[in-house]
């Protein structure tokens, strides 16, 4: 379709939704809150500069920004949290809109996604499992375009760890398979699209890196859609994560021992540098017995404990090793030995760097350790990413677009900007079309305490009471992952009585799950944190929601202790300018799940009473717009 060029942007945006969109998609409705967010996208995609834009479920957000970025001509990078969302531009919102314009799309992944030839070839298994592995790899590999591990079928192997395209392993155009590597010919195809659809976290990790090592292409515009998610993820992307499975990996690389008790690994033919090794390896369990001695499971490092002394020393012992290493096995291996051997070392070496970074600390920033029966780490976060927004990301781009069905409390943007470093933004917030006063019946239910011992079985009670309605599917979203399982107990067996198709999260993927709700009506979800968002199901396979606990954040989280702290510090008040709006941007995120369309009608079962009998209750079914 040929698109007036003699107008501005916002005017050909709009022109070809009226016109060429609605032309070409038989139940398409004109929505005045779609067409205002396709002219202030289009402003800001044309002019440059930040827009923070809250749509409502049911806006058409999607084809609002995608418009005026494909008409721009302009190098866009769309960022997205789920894999949902991400699914949905590709397969459907984008391919529906080439079908219309002259441009090329595609998606980004991580580079661990994609299996590198040359270490495949190098590989030489230890053991039947690994043969078997191996040989189905082969298999996949010769008929593979994509060389993507989402694309393998099955259970990824366990190999996978061993084989995939890693930075620190890779000869870039030096490799033999350079040209037919996937991961490069991925990158090419990146470079070469007018639309890259990413996600946050390698949004977070691009930023990160020097400009001469970024993964991304360069772009004009960065819109970034689930806008309300970026702060978690960049808080989980940032700073320092040093963990005892990911040291043993590395060290496992360098050396191990079989059942048998044999030495395997890079450094099983240089016998002089075993007790090393195995020094080193033991200096570092030490470190971890230290830890949980010294600390509490995510609670906060605070002042010198000691500990900070001891990191540093084993920091230094490793990079003695590393030297070491380097020195005495020089010219000893061959070339694809000598290129892990490199890798291993890079980790190991940002294991050490890490260690000294984690001891020294960092203005802006906390630490904590986590401490669990199998797995244990350190951590070190910014208490907000927004200088890292500030500094990292907004410079990259001429134009940045926020947008998510709930950035706002109430119009006020307030929260979100002061998190993300925000304050010079646009900001637009746009009403939901659905008339939710009509399409949903609100319910809340008293007496369900979920701390006491009897909670999770009142709360199985209602559940079982709604879906032996049998008006359709029923998504029940948990705070707590033991409260969930308790209620699973108690409801699971008189719910398969009724005829019902009960589900929990972690017992099954979250896309199967989702698809077996979409095809029926008598599904029952128990969902987590995933659940609240991401979640498109209309009609009669999702007639009920139950909401069993407001979503306050557990003010024990080290992020979340750190802001209130940080607030109090300042004279604020931190429930009321942290806790409770952070809970009610997730609220509105859960109640979004149930009406998707014009059409849908539904329940809300609401199983805390703090909404009703809290001063701070109302302002959650405020925000509703009930």
């Amino acid at each position: 379709m040929m698109e007036n060029n003699k107008l501005n942007l916002p005017s050909r945006s709009l022109d070809f939704l009226k016109k060429g969109v609605a032309g070409c998609m038989s139940d398409y409705e004109s929505r005045a809150s779609q067409l205002k967010m396709t002219d202030k996208c289009s402003g800001v995609i044309e002019d440059g500069g930040v827009i923070i834009a809250e749509a409502g479920t049911g806006t058409g957000k999607t084809f609002a920004y995608l418009i005026p970025a494909i008409l721009s001509g302009k190098k866009t990078i769309v960022s997205t949290r789920t894999l949902n969302l991400q699914a949905q531009l590709i397969s459907k919102d984008l391919k529906f809109l080439a079908g219309l314009l002259n441009f090329d799309y595609t998606v980004a992944k991580g580079r661990s996604n994609y299996i590198c030839l040359r270490r495949l070839n190098a590989f030489r298994p230890d053991n039947d499992n690994e043969a078997i592995e191996y040989r189905e790899l082969l298999k996949w590999v010769s008929i593979t375009e994509t060389g993507d591990s989402e694309d393998y079928g099955s259970k990824i192997p366990a190999i996978w760890l061993e084989v995939y395209s890693d930075p620190d392993a890779c000869r870039g155009r030096k490799c033999g398979y350079f040209s037919e590597c996937f991961y490069f010919i991925a990158r090419r195809q990146w470079e070469k699209a007018q639309i890259v659809v990413a996600n946050h976290a390698l949004i977070s990790i691009n930023a990160m890196l020097s400009e001469e090592s970024r993964i991304l292409p360069d772009a004009d515009v960065l819109i970034i859609d689930e806008g309300h998610s970026l702060d978690n993820i960049l808080s989980e992307q940032i700073g320092i994560t040093l963990s005892r499975r990911g040291f043993e990996s590395i060290a496992n690389r360098l050396l191990k021992t079989d059942e048998r008790g044999i030495y395997k690994g890079l450094l099983s033919k240089s016998p002089h540098l075993f007790s090393a090794v195995e020094s080193a390896k033991t200096d570092v369990e030490l470190l971890w017995l230290i830890v949980k001695k010294t600390f509490k499971h995510k609670l906060l490092i605070r002042g010198d404990s000691g500990f900070e002394e001891t990191a540093s020393g084993i920091a230094d012992s490793l990079n003695q090793l590393i030297e070491n290493i380097r020195q005495s096995t020089t010219g000893l291996f061959k070339e694809d030995e000598e290129i892990e051997m490199r890798a291993a070392l890079i980790k190991l070496k940002a294991f050490a760097a890490g260690l000294h970074s984690f001891a020294q600390g960092m203005d802006g920033f906390v630490k904590w350790a986590e401490i669990e029966e199998k797995r244990i780490s350190l951590r070190m976060s910014p208490v907000y990413p927004r200088e890292f927004v500030k500094e990292n990301i907004l410079p990259q781009y001429e134009s940045v677009i926020l947008t998510s069905a709930t950035l706002s409390l109430n119009g006020n943007f307030d929260f979100i900007k002061k998190t993300l470093g925000l304050n010079g933004a646009k900001m637009l917030a746009l009403a939901s079309p659905f008339d939710l006063r009509k399409q949903v019946l609100v319910d809340i239910k008293k007496g369900i305490n979920l701390q006491d011992e009897g909670g999770p079985a009142k709360l199985a009670n209602v559940i079982i009471q709604e879906a032996s309605k049998k008006d359709g599917g029923v998504l029940v979203l948990f705070t707590s992952k033991e409260v969930m399982n308790k209620t699973w107990g108690a409801a699971f067996d008189e719910l398969c009585d009724l005829g019902l198709n009960p589900m929990l999260q972690g017992e099954l993927p979250k896309r199967l799950m989702l698809e077996t709700m979409r095809d029926s009506d008598n599904s029952v979800i128990f969902g987590l944190d995933s659940f609240w968002e991401g979640v498109d199901v209309k009609g009669n396979a999702l007639r009920c929601l139950i909401i069993t606990k407001l979503p306050f954040e557990v003010p024990s989280e080290p992020i979340a202790m750190a802001r209130t702290e940080e607030i109090e510090k300042n004279g604020g008040n931190p429930f009321y300018e942290y806790s409770l709006p952070k809970a009610i941007l997730k609220f509105k995120q859960g109640f979004g799940r149930l009406i998707r369309s014009k059409k849908d009608t539904g329940r809300v079962i609401i199983c805390d009473e703090r909404i009703e009998t809290k001063a701070y209750g109302s302002r959650f079914i405020e925000n509703m717009g009930l």
